[in-house]
């Protein structure tokens, strides 16, 4: 049928069908126009109204099955097909009635509830199936369908549809890349608000969105809620005004710390949009957001008390963990040229390198307690009396005796009887050259330490390393044949144990490594530098000048003895038979070998007047050095500290499902935090639903719907929302 040509008035907002035909969607209704005239109306959730509406378009001639299909995605066949019952049996025709049944006709209502309580109690689908006279496949489609929970069906009504349908990824990606104002910004408004300082924070709203790229990561949220990294976070009250508060960035960070997001930097390269899922948010902040975030945190002032804030509850749930505590510097090479930093030994590289020591303590479970920051490079001993062990008592109480575990650094008898005296006992390896025991002291000791069956070739002496400390001397006898001494004052501890707890301190090693290859612990946060506080002390830089020259200085010595030494096995008696004919013969040598020896001795007495240790104020011109600014730095290894501690507490929660927990368990919780999740909110239920996506192989399957299982047990709701987490595993073991 034809239409009189007249002007085309296109209703704001419409898309085109073609030069005649457009339609109109707000929502609500969807209507058709016909060269700027309205046609057809029908509601948007009206099926069969848009049925009638496209067959009538088409029986009218307005427009092709093609442009059709185009326009709403519909495709052409079942275009074609409507049409032909459209015009068989009229509008009848296009209403589809299911033939048979009108409803489930085996799992009906009753045969659902004994179901799910069956699956409550344990039992497996199959099992369940069997009971029940139906197939596993019918059971396994329930559990899909949402009318039966595996593991848990309180949480919704049986029978009744969970939401299992969101936006898919390349929606997402469109809707992002359409943002108003910039990639992924969605809510407009809030931003406006924000933008004007009239915004305290933008609140998670979540809306349901499939595959989501490194959702598994909310499967870590009840560990760092329970760690209690928003409720020390309190400690900075607030921000300032913004699309962005305090709440969602401490979540931020430590989300980039368990998605492996090793820098502010790297957010650049992450989708925006699906990071912003995990807070609840449009969108991720930028690398300049983020920045801003970590400046204002800084300029509190106020990580050590964040960081203390975390210690001291960590301790009050495991007061026996921090009984032995385990300290070591890990050095933090700085690899800029901008600012003059101390140097010191890098033993990983076996270089003297521009770097600061941060000092970290471990309980007996090498489980990370708290770090200090380092800002210039203190020794060991140095650091735990002004900065380590000051700390520790606060945390620990004023009565408590602890046993610290550290290495040859801070061997000094003085110490360990000042460490004594201050309710501290001392586990640490002998220094220094020390005589062989027989091996007929030796005898094989076992026993079970933390659960693990250990056996040594032992002997054990009491010895006295100065005036007034005698200590327990235990000594290992290796394979190899040497002997490995170990010195406490710790008494009543078995020599198996305090062998055992001396070796285990590579676990703190095996911890720096871990951080920094997963972490990354050396990352430099802020590129800022300040001067280093008046009072501390550093190497003395002449000192140590004069040293390198001494060493020189040796060298060239040697050389020349050496030529000297040639020429005394060459000389030939009967030219030069006395020593005195050598000499006058070698003169040259003797007086390059008198000027080396004056000149060191020159060099010697000047390193005499100088003192090791000077005060960084007392340093002038190209020996001042400067401090890296410690706040961020401190406040963002301790969010990493949160985050460790999180994957070791899902760890634990994976063990009893997992049998190489011991080996290969953390390599299993990162891939599940990795893994992409959908993101399922169901406000009737009062749920956020998380279904985590299927793992490789079956048996990791099987552990993460029991990790599911038992993170539910916990009842979490998502913070500033009264949604409760629900964890689901995709694939239905």
């Amino acid at each position: 049928m034809a239409i009189q040509t007249r002007l085309p008035v296109v209703p704001p907002g419409a898309v085109e069908i073609n030069d005649t035909v457009c339609f109109v969607d707000d929502g609500e209704r969807r209507g058709y126009f016909a060269a700027g005239v309205p046609v057809f109306s029908h509601a948007a959730e009206d099926l069969i109204g848009g049925r009638v509406a496209v067959a009538q378009i088409l029986a009218l001639g307005l427009a092709k099955q093609r442009e059709l299909s185009d326009a709403l995605g519909v495709n052409r066949t079942t275009l074609y097909r409507q049409q032909r019952k459209f015009e068989a049996e009229g509008i009848g025709g296009l209403v589809n009635e299911k033939p048979g049944p009108k409803g489930p006709h085996k799992l009906t209502e009753p045969v659902l509830k004994s179901a799910q309580g069956m699956l409550d109690a344990g039992k497996a689908m199959r099992a369940v199936a069997t009971s029940l006279g139906v197939t596993e496949g019918t059971i396994r489609h329930a559990v899909r369908k949402g009318w039966l929970i595996r593991g848990g069906g309180s949480e919704a009504a049986v029978g009744q549809e969970v939401p299992r349908r969101g936006s898919q990824p390349s929606d997402r990606s469109e809707q992002d890349a359409a943002g108003a104002l910039g990639v992924g910004t969605q809510r407009v408004v809030e931003r406006a608000l924000a933008r004007a300082g009239k915004l305290e924070e933008a609140a998670p709203v979540f809306e349901a969105s499939m595959a989501v790229a490194g959702a598994g990561a909310l499967v870590a949220l009840p560990a760092l809620l329970r760690l209690g990294l928003l409720e020390a976070g309190a400690v900075y009250e607030r921000l300032r005004n913004g699309f962005y508060g305090l709440r969602s960035t401490l979540l931020c960070l430590a989300f980039m710390a368990l998605l492996r997001i090793r820098t502010p930097e790297r957010l650049q390269f992450e989708p925006p949009g699906e990071l912003g899922v995990l807070l609840g948010l449009d969108r991720a902040p930028e690398v300049k957001t983020i920045r801003r975030k970590l400046r204002e945190l800084a300029q509190a002032g106020k990580a050590e008390q964040f960081s203390r804030e975390l210690a001291g509850r960590w301790v009050r749930q495991a007061r026996r963990a921090v009984g032995v505590l385990y300290v070591d510097g890990h050095v933090r090479v700085y690899h800029g040229e901008k600012h003059r930093l101390g140097k010191t030994h890098v033993a990983r590289r076996n270089l003297s390198m521009p770097a600061v020591t941060d000092y970290w303590v471990n309980d007996k479970n090498a489980e990370p307690l708290f770090v200090v920051t380092g800002t210039v490079n203190e020794k060991l001993i140095e650091a735990m009396k002004g900065r380590v062990l000051p700390a520790v008592r606060a945390l620990v109480g004023a009565e408590r005796r602890v046993m610290v575990v550290f290495d040859r650094e801070g061997w000094s008898p003085k110490w360990f009887q000042e460490l004594s005296e201050q309710g501290f006992d001392v586990l640490s390896y002998r220094k220094g050259r020390y005589r062989q025991w027989p091996r007929s002291w030796f005898e094989k000791v076992s026993g079970e330490v933390e659960g693990r069956r250990v056996q040594y070739e032992l002997a054990e002496r009491s010895v006295r390393v100065t005036a007034g400390l005698v200590m327990r001397e235990v000594r290992r006898l290796r394979s190899d044949g040497l002997q490995t001494a170990v010195l406490t004052t710790k008494a009543g501890m078995r020599a198996v144990e305090v062998a055992w707890r001396m070796f285990e301190r590579w676990r703190q090693e095996n911890f720096f490594r871990y951080m920094r290859e997963h972490f990354a612990l050396d990352a430099l946060v802020d590129r800022g530098a300040e001067a280093v506080e008046a009072g501390r002390t550093v190497v003395n830089p002449k000192r140590r000048r004069l040293d390198k020259e001494l060493k020189e200085l040796r060298g060239k010595l040697r050389a020349v003895h050496s030529r000297y030494g040639e020429q005394v096995e060459e000389n030939k008696e009967s030219q030069r038979p006395t020593v005195r004919g050598f000499k006058i013969a070698n003169g040259t040598l003797g007086k390059e070998i008198r000027a080396l020896r004056s000149r060191y001795e020159e060099l010697l007495a000047r390193r005499r007047k100088e003192q090791k240790r000077v005060a960084v104020e007392e340093l002038e011109g190209k020996d001042r050095i400067e401090q890296l600014k410690p706040e961020a730095k401190h406040l963002t290894d301790t969010i990493k500290i949160v985050a460790y501690r999180a994957e070791t507490a899902l760890l634990g929660l994976l063990g009893p499902g997992y049998a190489r927990t011991e080996e290969e368990g953390r390599a299993v919780v990162r891939e599940v935090l990795r893994s992409p999740a959908d993101v399922l909110p169901d406000p009737k239920a009062g749920l956020l639903r998380v279904r985590v996506h299927g793992m490789p192989n079956g048996r990791s399957n099987i552990a993460v719907s029991e990790l599911c299982r038992r993170l539910n047990e916990a009842q979490v709701k998502y913070p500033a929302t009264e949604l409760t987490m629900h964890f689901e595993s995709i694939v239905v073991a």
